[in-house]
């Protein structure tokens, strides 16, 4: 959005006295209500950007706006069928490469990487064996192994990087390589250096070799897919997943993805996403964000970082398990659950994550995290002070509509909204 496009400008206001019609149009031509909905809010991204004199000349406003919503649906389908596509042939692709098997060559040769590993593991002190081996091989936490043993987590760190080196060496030195990393006194590379290097060394994958969990260890290690994903402002952002999963990033998000053959774990960092899991009962998907861990095995559900102190855990259909604070809850379709403060409020939502049609919704929050929710579309700055900052507010707002919302603040609230010449926007208590 363009800081400097009124709420009066020709195309917003059609597009506020056409939503409802936009949206069946949108409807009628990818067949889906929901997706119409967030195309409408894509539409309104768009002609939110446009400069405000840009607007004026414009003869027919509403044809306009049709005109650029059926682009925009235009686009999505060419997008969809694209996919389809892709997907059909990697699928052909992959069914009709032949099955590989290790010849009695390549077995010896990596029976010999296993002892290489397993000499290099005993080597080690056994407190450095035993904090690499029950971290990587048995999956327990850093944390609790820290615990567990009445050390530092930084001691279990970097217990665990000294053995990932000692493997690294063995392997390097099974290839007869040398290891970059080791060399004329450069820095260690980090962890995703490391998968990155185990991988390499470790070449084909899909050898079977049968021996050593440790084996199995080092392949899950380095099969490993991670992302970062993000969005600015008044951004959404949909990705597909390596197994089928899909998420939905709202604007200024960012959410890491962390796959293993063993689990699927992401991490909201800050802003909102929204999950639709494929079940995998072996891999359970787990989303964490500011200590709360959820957990499922194939749903749509969506997590939010409430104002930055709090988590909402909002579910579509089917069912989650949250766990915080040492505490457990189980939500079903309908239901949301925000954890605040050592605080669990649990109530049932119409409809879980509507943001991505462009609605945000308030139930007796903070005016500053109302204000804070609606910024991340705003090309505008919004500031409260502190006399009005925890004035609570509630009821459902369009983001299509923030600036008419604005407006309105002074009659449901004791506020007066300002706007400054450099197109800013102060709300203080009258």
């Amino acid at each position: 959005m363009n800081p400097s496009t009124p709420s009066t400008g020709v195309l917003l206001s059609a597009f506020e006295q056409h939503y409802a019609e936009l949206v069946r149009y949108i409807a009628r031509r990818t067949g889906s209500m929901e997706e119409a909905r967030g195309l409408a809010h894509d539409t309104w991204l768009r002609i939110a950007e446009r400069q405000a004199d840009q607007d004026v000349a414009l003869a027919d406003p509403r044809a306009y706006l049709f005109t650029i919503s059926h682009n925009v649906a235009m686009n999505h389908l060419r997008r969809g069928n694209w996919l389809q596509g892709y997907l059909a042939e990697c699928g052909a692709i992959d069914g009709a490469a032949p099955a590989q098997a290790p010849d009695v060559a390549e077995s010896a040769m990596y029976r010999q990487a296993v002892a290489r590993v397993e000499a290099a593991l005993g080597s080690l002190p056994a407190r450095v064996r035993d904090n690499y081996l029950a971290h990587g091989l048995h999956g327990e936490k850093q944390v609790d192994i820290a615990e567990r043993l009445g050390l530092s987590i930084d001691t279990v760190k970097r217990d665990i990087a000294q053995a990932t080196r000692c493997i690294e060496d063995a392997l390097h030195a099974w290839r007869h390589t040398q290891n970059a990393n080791r060399g004329g006194g450069a820095a260690i590379a980090g962890r995703t250096g490391r998968r990155k290097s185990l991988a390499a060394l470790l070449g084909v994958f899909a050898v079977g070799v049968s021996g050593t969990a440790v084996w199995q260890h080092l392949q899950r290690e380095a099969l490993r897919y991670q992302t970062t994903l993000a969005t600015l402002r008044g951004r959404l952002l949909q990705r597909s997943l390596p197994d089928g999963s899909e998420v939905t990033l709202d604007a200024q998000s960012r959410l890491e993805v962390d796959y293993t053959a063993t689990r699927r774990l992401t991490r909201l960092r800050e802003g909102a996403a929204f999950f639709s899991v494929q079940r995998d009962e072996a891999r359970p998907f787990v989303v964490q964000a500011l200590g709360v861990e959820v957990a499922v095995l194939g749903t749509r559900f969506g997590v939010e970082i409430d104002g930055g102190r709090g988590v909402v855990v909002q579910v579509e259909s089917g069912r989650v398990q949250v766990d915080a604070d040492g505490r457990r809850a189980e939500l079903g379709a309908g239901q949301s659950l925000r954890i605040a403060g050592g605080e669990r409020v649990l109530t049932t939502v119409a409809h879980p994550a509507a943001w991505r049609q462009g609605e945000l919704a308030f139930d007796a929050v903070p005016l500053a995290d109302a204000l804070g929710r609606m910024a991340r579309y705003s090309q505008t700055e919004l500031r409260v002070a502190p006399a009005a900052a925890r004035l609570p507010i509630s009821g459902k707002v369009r983001v299509a509509e923030a600036q008419s919302w604005l407006a309105s603040l002074p009659s449901v609230l004791p506020v007066r909204v300002d706007r400054q010449q450099d197109g800013s926007i102060d709300i203080v208590r009258r």
